[in-house]
């Protein structure tokens, strides 16, 4: 438990070099015997969730016996509210944020477990309503004199009793066997409030229920449209706390501000993130302030590029119906994982996704997506033309797609003098533009981008440069026997080769001559890669 201190302490995080003191030390104590490394019990912990949508439909068997609708009601609004707000954290925060990047296993973990607790409660909900009906129907009338009811038991009762059942959570031997499973997400998300162990969540059950028990013996009325809307805005609140956003003003900083000690910020708690021991309150502050448990957090500046700051641009296309549930808009959760598939045919998908997307083009042409930092001090972005893969099926439709890729670069070219543009996806498929070359030819004859030296690549733009560059700075490499080189990149590797590496043989696997230089020689004896130091394999040769 955290001591009483006699003046206020601001805590930063540490820098790099007492970092790495205190890992030094930490390692000699160890080493010593003088310190005991304890494997944590939760950070192997995988649940089983094929399971979740039946369980989230059981209540509905409990139909004939209690009204089931207000329990969906509840539930849906704050399933629907948590994906909002990591929704708007993303776009907001999170987006340009390149050095707030969080672990697959973290985001595997927090998504496996950020709604048991919601379903949870819905089976709370329906014991609750068999054993005290009158607790959750009174007539409507009564809503407003509930809610009043509910606000101040939430003030005056729920605030201290969290304080004191977190601090019960951080005694070690429940910390180990519950707690720390939240405390694994140093960096947190909005949704990681609703992240906890199983067993922890029936503490907080208790230590929430008399914001619903209280108004209801003490005030004679409760509402469940009272205690749906408190539970949503409970959520949006604790959500708000763990946002990783800087949030510093002088109404919640100032002593003297009420607000300083009435309503906390996501540097409060993230402070107790941090450093465990201190900010244990919920919401407002004001407890830590009384009982000596408050450390001012600062969290540090990232000190970002600028934010107008855009070097290179990949320019992508929506993939389908599957490509956006796999967005971080959709849910951030999804970031790491393979295309999806819904139960609809894939034709059916493309085109529910081709109208979306045809509504969004009334209002928008193109999307941006995160930014990306290259070498500490260039800036890439992702960039998508408000395309369907049906616009990448029908050749009628190709000169519609090669007139926004040009117009995405002009655009970005204007807004933030960007010059390189990486074409992905189809957006550089040989049907469409002839690998790039034709959006080349469009961007060369633009008048808005004549004399403005843009430079475009794709995929094999990159490849290529990887291939040669690989080759090229092989000391004292005088031949090289190469498979495949007759391909788009092959041929190109040769031909770069041939002119900067003039001193260089290169043999060629291959019956067909198509490239003319007296360095490049032609073979269809594959035993003659054992005369080469390297060979440079583009394809797989049978047998």
């Amino acid at each position: 438990m955290c001591l009483k201190t006699s003046e206020p302490k601001t805590v930063r995080q540490p820098n790099s070099d007492s970092s790495t003191s205190l890992s030094s030390q930490l390692l000699k104590s160890v080493s010593e015997g003088k310190t005991k490394m304890v494997d944590s019990t939760h950070s192997k912990h995988v649940r089983e969730t094929k399971y979740d949508t039946l369980l989230f439909l059981l209540p509905i068997l409990m139909v004939k016996f209690t009204p089931i609708l207000p329990v969906y009601m509840t539930g849906i609004a704050r399933m629907l509210s948590a994906h909002l707000i990591l929704t708007v954290h993303y776009l907001l925060c999170d987006k340009d944020n390149y050095k707030n990047k969080l672990t697959q296993k973290q985001l595997k973990r927090e998504k496996d477990d950020y709604l048991v607790g919601i379903v949870l409660h819905m089976y709370a909900q329906i014991l609750l309503q068999l054993i005290f009906p009158g607790m959750f129907f009174t007539d409507n009338s009564m809503i407003a004199k509930c809610a009043v009811w509910t606000f101040w038991t939430h003030v005056g009762v729920v605030e201290p009793l969290y304080y004191f059942a977190h601090r019960w959570l951080h005694i070690p031997e429940h910390m180990k066997a519950m707690h720390g499973f939240h405390h694994l997400s140093i960096h947190t998300l909005p949704s990681t409030s609703l992240v906890q162990n199983f067993q922890e969540h029936f503490v907080y059950i208790a230590t929430f229920g008399p914001a619903f028990l209280l108004p209801f013996f003490l005030g004679g009325a409760q509402h469940w449209a009272v205690i749906g809307a408190y539970l949503v805005l409970f959520d949006i609140i604790n959500a708000f706390g763990h946002m990783n956003i800087r949030l510093r003003h002088p109404i919640f900083t100032n002593k003297w501000s009420p607000m300083r000690y009435l309503f906390y910020t996501p540097e409060f708690h993230l402070g107790h993130h941090a450093y465990f021991r201190a900010n244990y309150g919920l919401f407002m502050p004001l407890w830590d302030f009384m009982l000596g448990t408050h450390r001012e957090y600062i969290k540090p500046d990232p000190k970002l590029l600028p934010a107008d700051q855009q070097d290179f641009v990949f320019i992508g296309h929506n993939g389908g119906l599957g490509h956006v549930l796999s967005c971080p808009e959709f849910s951030v959760y999804n970031v790491y994982e393979k295309y999806r598939r819904t139960f609809l045919p894939l034709q059916a998908e493309f085109m529910l996704m081709h109208a979306v997307n045809c509504v969004c083009r009334l209002f928008v042409k193109s999307y941006t997506v995160s930014r990306y930092c290259i070498g500490g001090s260039k800036i890439g972005r992702i960039a998508c033309v408000l395309k369907t893969p049906v616009d990448y099926i029908y050749p009628s439709r190709y000169a519609a797609v090669n007139k926004e890729i040009v117009d995405l670069i002009k655009n970005n070219n204007a807004k933030y003098g960007t010059r390189y543009f990486g074409l992905g996806n189809l957006n550089k498929m040989k049907q469409l533009n002839d690998g790039g070359k034709t959006i080349v030819d469009m961007v060369k004859a633009d008048p808005e981008l004549q004399g403005k030296n843009i430079r475009i690549w794709t995929g094999d733009t990159m490849t290529t440069a990887s291939v040669y560059n690989q080759i090229a700075e092989i000391p004292n490499l005088k031949s090289i026997f190469f498979i495949g080189a007759n391909g788009k990149i092959g041929q190109t590797v040769c031909e770069l080769l041939a002119k900067n590496r003039p001193d260089m043989k290169i043999t060629v696997f291959s019956s067909w001559e198509n490239m003319q230089h007296p360095n490049i020689t032609y073979t269809t004896d594959l035993t003659e890669l054992l005369k080469h130091q390297v060979c440079v394999a583009g394809k797989i040769v049978p047998g």
